[in-house]
């Protein structure tokens, strides 16, 4: 069966989250990300917002609730766009595990600057 998608004009599209691929067992699966990415070359219109990562509203709102300052958390990660977006946006610490999505070369191209950079979380333990 075909699906189709309406985008009606003056009604904003928000989105969960940016991820491009889902990782599964089978391999890489599409994700929101891919799904906006279709919607803005069929319809010219990007998210008005992103209520997930790296939206830093997603980590700050828990960070204020437990008392604490930005300076004094940690986000750990695999994806620069969303992961290390939001940490840097929030004013966390960063933590990119180099097992996931990133790799060193995406990180040297990002702009993005962690405060540490591992090739696996077990070696955070």
């Amino acid at each position: 069966s075909t699906a189709s998608i309406h985008m009606h004009k003056g009604v904003p599209l928000v989105a969960s989250h940016p991820d491009m691929v889902c990782p599964s067992p089978e391999g890489g699966l599409p994700d929101v990300g891919a799904y906006l990415a279709m919607l803005k070359v069929t319809t010219g219109k990007d998210p008005v917002h992103i209520t997930g990562k790296p939206n830093p509203g997603m980590i700050m709102h828990k960070i204020e609730s437990l008392g604490l300052e930005a300076s004094q958390c940690a986000m750990v990660g695999d994806r620069l766009y969303t992961d290390m977006e939001m940490a840097e946006r929030a004013g966390v610490h960063g933590i990119l595990v180099l097992s996931g999505e990133a790799t060193r070369n995406d990180l040297e191209n990002s702009g993005l600057n962690p405060s540490l950079v591992v090739e696996s979380v077990s070696s955070l333990a």
